[in-house]
């Protein structure tokens, strides 16, 4: 993204966590100054005081999160941000992300056992095309793929099964 965000006055907050983000992700010197002034990073020294650490070990670590958060951001319309914006991770938000969207290991395992009922109980009818027969079956596979399930314990042989399905078309 070449330029900032534009102002939303109507959703300021979704605008201001954006354009923070933004700046953040280009520039992180620039956002610390536009927040608070100058910039002086500190650990703890063996005795427990403040010290100012070198700032350049720092920035390109203290700028990626942002980077990878501002791709997220970009990516999603704003029902789905308003969902994430409080996350503080670009890791937080991928996560948030799956779970809404794939659910957790539970959701995740009835779904793959769906998947695999309607794969085992495919046939093509009499009434429709190859195509649209292969649409169906395809659409099944690539679910069961994406759900990191093409049954690693031997449930499944998609290969044959496949091939079967190609010849009983003709």
């Amino acid at each position: 993204m070449q330029r900032p965000p534009f102002f939303e006055e109507n959703c300021f907050i979704y605008w201001k966590n954006r354009f923070e983000t933004y700046v953040k992700s280009k520039d992180i010197d620039l956002w610390y100054i536009i927040a608070n002034g100058n910039y002086k990073p500190t650990i703890k020294d063996k005795d427990g005081k403040d010290v100012v650490t070198p700032y350049e070990n720092q920035k390109k670590i203290l700028s990626k999160n942002d980077e990878a958060k501002m791709v997220l951001y970009n990516a999603l319309p704003k029902k789905e941000y308003e969902r994430i914006f409080m996350c503080d991770t670009a890791q937080n938000i991928c996560d948030s992300l799956i779970t809404t969207h794939q659910g957790n290991k539970q959701v995740k395992d009835n779904k793959i056992d769906l998947f695999v009922q309607r794969y085992k109980e495919f046939t093509i009818t009499d009434d429709e095309t190859i195509d649209y027969a292969f649409s169906r079956f395809n659409t099944i596979i690539t679910s069961l793929k994406a759900l990191e399930k093409a049954r690693q314990d031997g449930d499944l042989d998609l290969k044959d099964d496949a091939q079967g399905l190609i010849r009983q078309a003709y």
